[in-house]
């Protein structure tokens, strides 16, 4: 999987968003996972996947965490390089196929929204299989009001779909994930559609 749109962004990717997060919940929410992950205290690697171009990795990193970002798209990655030469970055997407490591957590912002639904649940079957139990997993996606299968938006870079957070619950717990809990946040600012940061653990 590539993602040619984000390469053609990357550049005005970075200088529209030099913050990770786009408001104080976001950053709370990340804190709250990295301290499961420290509790946790399982060996291997915090993989961000879709990392974009870096900053969340580093945040997890200026946490103690020891971190990974992965991305399939190469102009995210330089950025990502580029800004943070002490953090390692590997070409891949979300199947983590590239990543030899062990895993001890994952972090997706904002990045499972690019996987065509049907797809979704091969991934989280795959982060089950790589992770140990009570591995933490937070995933952030723009959300949906209305119950059922996730709907597709009209996304500046690449084609994406919204989730309702119980439909989001439905497949983790299809994978072998339980949920710890949830924030959902309403639009405004920058975000057009609520969105929902949902924390889990294997099972």
């Amino acid at each position: 999987m590539t993602q040619p749109g984000y390469d053609a962004f990357a550049d005005e990717y970075a200088q529209r968003f030099p913050d990770p997060y786009q408001a104080p919940f976001e950053r709370h929410a990340v804190a709250i996972f990295a301290e499961q992950v420290h509790q946790a205290n399982a060996p291997g690697v915090v993989v961000d996947v879709g990392c974009g171009i870096g900053h969340v990795t580093a945040d997890l990193y200026r946490r103690g965490l020891r971190t990974l970002g992965c991305d399939p798209s190469p102009g995210m990655l330089h950025f990502a390089r580029e800004a943070h030469p002490e953090q390692t970055f590997v070409d891949d997407d979300a199947t983590l196929t590239l990543i030899t490591e062990p895993i001890s957590a994952i972090l997706a912002r904002f990045s499972l929204i690019h996987i065509d639904p049907a797809g979704v649940e091969a991934v989280l079957h795959a982060w089950a299989a790589r992770l140990p139990r009570e591995a933490p997993v937070l995933i952030a996606t723009q959300s949906s009001d209305e119950p059922g299968s996730a709907l597709e938006f009209d996304h500046a870079v690449a084609p994406a779909w919204r989730w309702h957070p119980d439909e989001l619950h439905r497949v983790l717990d299809a994978c072998g994930f339980v949920e710890n809990w949830r924030l959902v946040s309403r639009p405004g600012g920058i975000h057009r559609f609520p969105s929902v940061h949902l924390l889990a653990h294997r099972r």
